[in-house]
């Protein structure tokens, strides 16, 4: 990828290249560092005009990731980041031309793909991309998805042999000038918490909430400083409890039992928030006739 396109691509039509220099020496050099860029942002670049400031607060408040950047990060997620140039010249310019591609010798060649163990990724890579937008069959009068989980196998645990439920989900400061960012989340119902890396947490500057705390893990127990945050996923918004974790990057019980949960071994289909009530039925997921009505599913006591 050409240097330094990201953010020549976001000042140009300002007419502000004049600053490409800051904002790199800032790191502010991908698609997803100017979304919510803050006045706290531009005083760390030394942009002191107010028009100025003005120009670029305003893009940043509406600007959208680009479908040559959701490229570049799929191809980041499977280790195949030196062929970006050779996609983009193939056209396959976005996500639904990658799903549509037919990982054979012939894309292989047109890719310049020659390592067998490249080739592997990108066929297993396409087609667990499939299998995350394989979903326009949920929509039913009965029901309508809040969002859509996949099968996915998160950088961190690379080296597994089983893929693991994830979401794509936005963490958010509860204050309302605060900044947020979206990450995929592994879905993990042995915690009580959110889990995110520990730089997002002192990007995010969530509030903190109490003394540390002992976190339990499998291996060991440390002593954590809990975090205020709101996690949104689709159109709800939940207020949460977050640690930072270097490793992987998750969404607790917490959050889980919010919803309501179908999942098949394609997807992951998150409905709609529970409403608990003595007078209400569970209700049960059914592919073929959206969802029906079912006898309420026992669980742990709250008392």
């Amino acid at each position: 990828m050409e240097e330094n396109k990201p953010i020549v691509d976001f000042l140009q039509p300002l007419g502000l290249e004049t600053y490409v220099g800051d904002f790199k020496a800032r790191g502010f050099t991908e698609d997803p560092d100017f979304q919510g860029l803050t006045a706290d942002d531009l005083d760390s670049m030394q942009i002191l005009d107010e028009d100025h400031r003005g120009r670029i607060l305003a893009a940043a408040s509406v600007h959208e990731i680009s479908d040559e950047h959701s490229v570049l990060q799929f191809l980041r997620e499977h280790g195949l980041e030196y062929y970006f140039s050779n996609f983009l010249a193939s056209e396959y310019t976005d996500l639904e031309a990658i799903e549509r591609m037919d990982p054979g010798p012939a894309t292989f060649d047109d890719l310049e793909i020659t390592l067998p163990s490249h080739k592997n990724r990108l066929t297993k890579a396409v087609h667990k991309l499939r299998k995350r937008q394989r979903v326009s069959f949920v929509e039913t009068e009965a029901e309508t998805a809040i969002a859509y989980g996949y099968w996915s196998r998160p950088a961190a645990l690379e080296g597994a042999i089983c893929d693991f439920l994830c979401v794509k989900a936005t963490i958010k400061s509860p204050d309302p000038n605060g900044r947020s960012v979206e990450r995929e989340f592994l879905v993990d119902s042995g915690s009580d918490v959110v889990t995110i890396k520990s730089e997002i947490l002192e990007q995010l500057k969530l509030p903190k909430k109490g003394d540390p705390v002992q976190s339990k893990g499998v291996h060991a127990t440390v002593k954590k400083q809990l975090h205020s945050g709101i996690m949104v996923i689709g159109s709800e918004e939940i207020h949460v409890e977050v640690i930072s974790h270097d490793g992987i990057e998750s969404i607790g019980c917490v959050v889980m039992q919010k919803f309501r949960h179908f999942i098949t071994p394609d997807l992951h289909i998150w409905l709609g928030p529970v409403r608990r009530s003595a007078q209400s039925p569970g209700r049960e997921a059914t592919a073929t006739r959206g969802f029906r009505e079912a006898s309420p599913v026992p669980g742990p006591s709250t008392s």
